[in-house]
């Protein structure tokens, strides 16, 4: 890993090996209130945390891998059963992060409304 300092203003740049891993998910860039998370399952950590304010609605999880969801959650709030049908949308009251256990590939989609 070398250091080079050759700006004159005493900063050092790094250039060494840098870790890439597999694409752990996020929020999709989208207009309006209509958002959508993306959790992938092929990384190599899925330590990314990402959250899901107040007041958004849950309204589907879509599913784009392999095996089933054995629990969805933001925060303590279950989402499991966000199909997409108006009757099943859940509601977050306290902001937390989304957590999905089971699928052991591919992508989960989460879409939620959210109007700040």
């Amino acid at each position: 890993m070398g250091f080079e300092s050759n700006t004159g203003l005493g900063v050092a740049n790094h250039y060494g090996a840098r870790s890439t891993g597999g694409f752990k998910g996020g929020e999709a860039p989208s207009a309006g209130a209509e958002k959508e998370i993306s959790v992938n399952f092929d990384g190599d950590a899925l330590d990314v945390k990402s959250s899901i304010p107040a007041g958004a609605i849950v309204t589907e999880i879509v599913d784009f891998f392999t095996g089933t969801i054995s629990a969805a959650t933001v925060g303590a709030l279950d989402i499991s059963a966000a199909n997409g049908a108006v009757a099943n949308y859940a509601t977050v009251v306290t902001a937390g992060d989304l957590t999905i256990t089971g699928p052991t590939a591919g992508t989960a989609v989460v879409k939620y409304l959210y109007v700040v």
